[in-house]
C-alpha cells in the first residue's frame, strides 16, 4: 500500500492514466497524460460500493478530476494505491475475477471508488509476474460527488477516539482478506498451493526475504552491468536454499 500525494509531485489523474493505459487531462493544472501506447494492460475498470448511486464515478476522467478538485492542500493525499501479486497458477479469467472481488471488498469496506488495472508480465521480466494495481479514492463516493475522508485516511489519534482500528491494523485486515480470497480462488481452481500474508519472522522461519530487482536494474544487468541488489539476492537465495534442504 502506498499513497499518491501532491507533496511528491504526483496527481491521481496521472496515476490513473498510467495504470489504465489511457489518455486523461487534469483540469486542475491543464496537463494531459497520454499512456495509450502502454502495453501490458489486460483490464482496467472502476468498481463502486454495492448499491451505490454514484454512477458518475464510473467515468475515469470525471472521477479523478473530482478527486483533484476536492483537495485544496498542496500536500494532499489524493489517492491510495494497493499493488497485489496475482497467483500465476490461475488463468487470466480467474485472475480477473479475483481482482474484481478484492476491489469490490475495498469499495464496500470504505465506501470509496476503486479503479483497478491488471498488468501482465513484461517481455523481459519474470513471466509469472501477473499483478494488479488498485487506486482507491481517499473520500467516499456519493450520488452528488465526493464525501468525507474514508476511515483509513484518518489519523490514528482520531481513529482511537472513535474506537476504530489504527491504519496499520486496517492494513493487516486487508492483507488477511486478500490471503483468504486468493486462497479460496486457488482452492476452487483445484490448486493445493496457498499464500500467507505473514512475514517470515511471524512464521518463525529463518528464510530471508528478497526483493524484486526492478525493471531498471534488470536492463542494466542485461547490458552487462553490475547490480548490487541482484548479488545480495543471489546470496540470500543460496542461504535460503540451504535452509530449505535442511
Amino acid at each position: 500500500m502506498k499513497p499518491i500525494s501532491r507533496s511528491s509531485g504526483r496527481s491521481s489523474v496521472a496515476a490513473a492514466a498510467y495504470r489504465a493505459g489511457v489518455r486523461l487531462t487534469n483540469a486542475r493544472d491543464g496537463q494531459t497524460h497520454d499512456f495509450t501506447r502502454r502495453a501490458g494492460v489486460v483490464l482496467a475498470a472502476i468498481v463502486l460500493p454495492t448499491g451505490s448511486a454514484a454512477e458518475w464515478a464510473r467515468d475515469r476522467s470525471a472521477l479523478w478530476n473530482a478527486v483533484e478538485a476536492a483537495e485544496r492542500r498542496k500536500d494532499a493525499r489524493v489517492a491510495r494505491e494497493f499493488e497485489i501479486a496475482l497467483p500465476h497458477e490461475l488463468s487470466a479469467e480467474q485472475q480477473r475475477t479475483l481482482t474484481q472481488e478484492f476491489a469490490q471488498d475495498l469499495a464496500d469496506r470504505y465506501g470509496a471508488a476503486v479503479d483497478f488495472a491488471i498488468h501482465e508480465p513484461g517481455g523481459a521480466g519474470d513471466i509469472r509476474n501477473h499483478h494488479a494495481r488498485l487506486l482507491m479514492t481517499t473520500r467516499t463516493v456519493t450520488a452528488g460527488g465526493l464525501g468525507e475522508k474514508t476511515l483509513i485516511e484518518r489519523e490514528n489519534k482520531a481513529l482511537h477516539s472513535m474506537g476504530a482500528p489504527s491504519t496499520q491494523e486496517q492494513l493487516r485486515t486487508m492483507r488477511v482478506a486478500w490471503e483468504e480470497l486468493a486462497n479460496l480462488h486457488l482452492a476452487r481452481a483445484g490448486h493445493d498451493v496457498r499464500i500467507d500474508h505473514r512475514s517470515h519472522a511471524e512464521r518463525s522461519l529463518e528464510i530471508e526475504p528478497t526483493e524484486h530487482q526492478g525493471v531498471h536494474a534488470s536492463q542494466i544487468e542485461r547490458r552487462g552491468g553490475m547490480v548490487s541488489r541482484r548479488r545480495i539476492d543471489e546470496a540470500a537465495a543460496a542461504r535460503n536454499a540451504a535452509l530449505i534442504r535442511e
